[in-house]
C-alpha cells in the first residue's frame, strides 16, 4: 500500500511535533516541511544534518516572501518552494500563524487538491468539520479540510468527553488561569491587548471560547466557563465542574477509573 505523503506548513512549536509525529507513522511519508525564515528551530535540525525523529531526512521548502539568502547564510539546505511542495503531496498539516492557513487554502490547498488539516487558530470557516480526534472523529472521516481545537480546548474535550462516555455529563463550568504568552514571545511587550499585560488581570467575556467550542463539538453539553489572563509566561490552572445527568454524583474514584 503506497503511503500518505504529508507535508508540514509551518516548523515553529506545533510543527516540530507534526513532522516526529509522522515520521515515526509506518503508513506515512514526510515529504518535507515549510518555513519562511531561518528560526532556532531550523538552524537546530541543519545542526543534525537536517536529520528528524527516527532517522528521516527533513527537506525544507520556502514559502512565498521568504529570504533565500538568509538561509544560504545560516547554511541550511533548501529544496524548493512551497508551491512545489504542494505538488507532491496528498494532505498538508497547516501549523502556519492564525490566517496564514486560510490564504494557504485558497492560494495552493484548492488548487492542488491538497487535503489539510489547519491549527486551531484559524477560523472554523477554513474548514469542512470542527475536529476533535476523540469526540467527534466520525465527522471527520472522508472530509477534505478539518480544523482542530484550541490545545486547552483539546484538552478539555479529551476529559469532558472520557467521563460522558462512561457517565453522562449534562453540564461543566470550566475556569482557566492562563499565562498571557509564551516566555519567547515578542508579543509580551506589545501595549496593548492580552499579550501586552505587565501588572494586571483580564478576563474574556463569558462563555469563553473554550466553552463554546466543547459545546459546537458536543452540543448535547451544556457548558459555560470565566478565563483570566495572566501577566505570567509559564503554565496554566484549569479546573472543570462537571455535573452528570439525572442528578448522578460523581465520585472522584469514578472519574480516575
Amino acid at each position: 500500500m503506497r503511503k500518505i505523503r504529508v507535508g508540514i506548513a509551518g516548523y515553529g512549536t506545533i510543527g516540530q511535533r507534526l513532522a516526529d509525529g509522522v515520521a515515526m507513522q509506518e503508513d506515512m511519508e514526510l515529504v518535507g516541511i515549510a518555513d519562511l525564515a531561518p528560526t532556532l528551530s531550523l538552524q537546530a535540525l541543519r545542526e543534525r544534518d537536517m536529520i528528524g525523529a527516527n532517522g528521516v531526512k527533513y527537506d525544507l521548502y520556502l514559502v512565498d516572501g521568504a529570504d533565500k539568502a538568509a538561509f544560504e547564510a545560516k547554511d541550511i539546505p533548501v529544496a524548493g518552494s512551497f508551491d512545489e511542495l504542494c505538488q507532491k503531496v496528498d494532505i498538508m498539516l497547516d501549523s502556519a500563524p492564525g490566517g496564514v492557513g486560510a490564504k494557504n487554502k485558497e492560494n495552493y490547498y484548492d488548487k492542488y487538491g491538497v487535503k489539510a488539516i489547519f491549527q486551531g487558530g484559524e477560523k472554523n470557516s477554513v474548514a469542512d468539520v470542527f475536529f476533535h480526534g476523540y469526540a467527534n472523529y466520525e465527522k471527520g472521516v472522508g472530509q477534505n479540510y478539518l480544523k482542530l481545537t484550541s490545545c486547552n480546548t483539546t484538552g478539555l474535550i479529551r476529559t469532558v468527553d472520557c467521563l460522558d462516555r462512561e457517565i453522562g455529563i449534562e453540564k461543566v463550568a470550566i475556569t482557566i488561569i492562563r499565562r498571557v504568552a509564551a516566555w519567547r514571545d515578542r508579543r509580551m511587550r506589545k501595549s496593548s491587548g492580552t499579550r501586552g499585560l505587565t501588572n494586571a488581570l483580564q478576563m474574556d467575556k463569558a462563555p469563553t471560547h473554550q466553552a463554546v467550542d466543547l459545546m459546537t463539538i458536543m452540543p448535547h453539553v451544556n457548558a459555560t466557563g470565566i478565563l483570566v489572563h495572566t501577566p505570567v509566561t509559564h503554565g496554566h490552572i484549569i479546573t472543570v465542574l462537571a455535573t452528570a445527568k439525572d442528578g448522578k454524583k460523581i465520585t472522584k474514584e469514578m472519574a480516575l477509573e
